[in-house]
């Protein structure tokens, strides 16, 4: 990619300094022509509203206004501001082909005009053009007319901003940073076990950072040896990446293959394209899942419209840690330009509904691409050439504002450390928040590597949880596959539903902290088994490990109810409770010839008499609940035991707990 003035910017704009005190153009009044190239309003009139998107890297591009010739000579526009003031200094970013300024008219709403007409058009080295007057006008400035001679510079000629201000201190080009990030970072390159002579693209980390999948383009190794787009993948083993493998069939083919996000649980990846029967391939998204024979044949995700899009462009598309929600990215008929980011989410029946676009807060006339969801589900990640960076595509951070999907933060560079005059693209981290990984042209041992840095405090996402484990037989301790349930006890989120398969490996689910979930494991012919786990004063990312007892549905089995929970020295059953109770009462619906025994448990804390009666009154609890909701009184036995029967050390409350359960045993199957 060609970049203008590749040194001259650097001269001239380094170090980077906001905007000060300017009011840029929010409308536009009046224009003598507009561009007819371009997509969705790309290089029109409107794109001078609001501050530079090219400065201070100064490139072309179709968020800025050109004429509808070339070289056509006299031409102009005319804007408005939403607050006028007395002017003493006027701004005009020339993003391309600067210099062919002839002649500024101020004016307010009265007819009072101050006109500017100093200028001698020639090709500029400095794209942000300053005049300052000697005094302020004696009237508040509402509209500003811009004059050009485009034959003064040959070649077309783009205006991207207009600003004015009521002081004469500087007004500087600026990169819209995130705020504290280290000066010293800087990205190292992943080497030769991952990055080869050829192109790796595309990475996508698993959410527990242990597997690193990319796509390599051109090598010797891919399913065809030329122009050829295969998906590897790299383990991180031993605190190093090991050498990467083709993934092989089915998900490779003669076409462009890619995996663009990968589940929690590293079993479910996004590709792009749908996959024919024949091997060919076709625009669209597909699914394919791990088994213990390895990935399946891809199938078709079916988005609502998506076939009238119309886009031939590869984009992007990642989902959310819930599963619910898919960032895309694509150009359609509600495109503020070229590609922009949308959202869309699952439906009922597995398909995912019409995409809705993210708005301009993120979206502008040039690309959005590669979009990259944190675990936490509101930070987001991705590419675009259509805000102020440092060339080419930048990487870009943005936070989701509410649950409309559609209010983002102003996006925020992350900086020289990651972005370049080079293309920077597909940024990818795990769940830990700890490292980042993208890929960049920027001292490539190829024409594109993959690359990893350590990711500071302010570029993180909110910490979040990794939840993992295996589901056991009570009886054999041998595992077994079950359905695996992780339920937000406070009701704010929907539950996460996996299947466990021993083949395959443990099941993981990111969660979020500062909650209390229950995890649960069902299985036909067993009795569901919960525990609580309780988040709600974490703030720090952590990694789980659960090991899950599932008991046969057999006459004298005994399962401890750990999701039970009652407010404390009292039979009250807590809110948190009702998922367990739930499940509790379709097993006796689902095995009408159940019977069960409750035995209650307390800590040996208070006096021995009140415990025993405490212990008796909670199970007594719980068999109200289910006679209540259609059980049986005659299938459910109750006892009270107190602190007679500890399970671990009544010494510290760590242990102590434990010994507060309700317990189930079963009399008749």
């Amino acid at each position: 990619m060609k970049k203008l003035f590749p040194l001259l910017y650097f001269l001239f704009f380094v170090p980077f300094v906001a905007f000060t005190q300017v009011q840029w153009a929010s409308k536009v009044l009046g224009v003598s022509s507009e561009c007819p190239l371009g997509n969705q309003g790309q290089y029109m009139a409107k794109q001078v509203i609001g501050k530079p998107s090219k400065l201070p890297q100064a490139e072309s591009g179709g968020t800025a206004w050109r004429t509808k010739s070339e070289d056509g000579g006299e031409e102009w526009i005319k804007v408005g501001f939403d607050n006028p003031l007395n002017v003493r200094q006027i701004a005009i970013a020339q993003n391309y082909k600067p210099g062919c300024v002839t002649k500024i008219i101020l004016s307010d709403n009265q007819g009072n005009e101050q006109v500017i007409s100093t200028f001698n058009p020639a090709l500029l080295t400095k794209p942000l053009l300053l005049i300052n007057l000697p005094i302020a006008t004696k009237f508040k400035v509402s509209s500003l007319q811009l004059f050009l001679n485009t034959k003064k510079v040959k070649g077309w000629n783009e205006i991207d901003a207009i600003g004015i201000s009521e002081n004469n201190l500087p007004i500087k080009a600026s990169i819209n940073l995130v705020a504290g990030v280290p000066a010293k970072l800087k990205a190292e390159n992943l080497g030769i076990n991952v990055n080869s002579g050829t192109n790796e693209v595309a990475p996508v980390i698993s959410p527990d950072g242990k597997t690193l999948y990319f796509t390599r383009f051109d090598h010797p190794k891919n399913t065809r040896s030329k122009e050829d787009y295969d998906v590897w993948f790299s383990e991180f083993i031993n605190e190093k990446w090991q050498e990467a493998k083709n993934i092989g069939k089915p998900i490779n083919n003669w076409g462009v293959n890619s995996i663009t996000y990968i589940s929690p649980d590293d079993r479910t990846a996004l590709l792009m394209n749908f996959y024919m029967p024949d091997g060919t391939l076709r625009k669209g998204v597909s699914m394919s899942r791990k088994d213990n024979t390895g990935w399946t044949f891809p199938k078709d995700v079916i988005i609502k419209n998506y076939d009238s899009f119309g886009t031939e462009s590869v984009a992007g598309f990642y989902i959310g840690p819930s599963g619910n929600t898919m960032i895309l990215s694509f150009q359609d008929k509600n495109s503020m330009g070229n590609d922009d980011l949308y959202v869309t989410f699952r439906q009922p029946d597995d398909t995912w509904s019409e995409p809705k676009n993210l708005g301009n807060s993120i979206n502008s006339a040039d690309n959005e691409r590669t979009p990259f969801l944190a675990t936490d589900n509101k930070t987001l990640y991705f590419t675009s050439d259509g805000h102020s960076g440092y060339g080419g595509m930048d990487i870009f951070l943005s936070r989701r504002l509410d649950d409309t999907w559609l209010n983002w933060s102003e996006p925020e560079n992350l900086g020289p450390a990651f972005n370049s005059i080079e293309d920077e693209a597909h940024f990818t981290i795990p769940a830990s928040g700890n490292y980042a990984y993208f890929c960049s042209a920027n001292n490539a041992i190829g024409l594109f590597d993959i690359f990893k840095i350590e990711l500071p405090e302010p570029l993180r996402p909110i910490p979040t949880a990794i939840i993992k484990g295996i589901v056991l037989d009570q009886s054999t301790k041998k595992p077994i596959e079950a359905e695996v349930v992780i339920e937000d006890l406070d009701k704010k989120l929907p539950a996460q539903n996996i299947n466990f398969d021993p083949s395959v490996g443990e099941f993981k689910l990111v969660v979020n902290l500062e909650k209390q979930y229950g995890l649960t494991a069902k299985k036909q012919g067993y009795q569901s088994a919960s525990t609580v786990i309780d988040l709600s004063n974490e703030k720090k990312y952590q990694e789980i490990t659960k090991e899950i007892l599932l008991a046969p549905i057999e006459v004298g089995q005994k399962v401890t109810l750990n999701a039970l929970l009652f407010k404390q020295s009292l039979a009250e059953l807590l809110p948190t409770s009702i998922p367990e109770l739930e499940r509790l009462k379709e097993t006796m619906i689902q095995n009408p010839n159940l019977e069960i025994l409750l035995e209650g448990h307390t800590d040996n804390q208070g006096d021995f008499d009140e415990n025993l009666k405490l212990s008796k009154a909670r199970v007594e609890e719980v068999k109200k609940y289910l006679t209540t909701n259609g059980i049986g009184q005659n299938r459910i036995q109750t006892k009270g035991l107190g602190s007679t029967q500890p399970v671990s050390s009544n010494y510290q409350e760590l242990t102590r707990k434990n010994n507060r359960r309700v317990e189930l045993t079963i009399l008749k199957k």
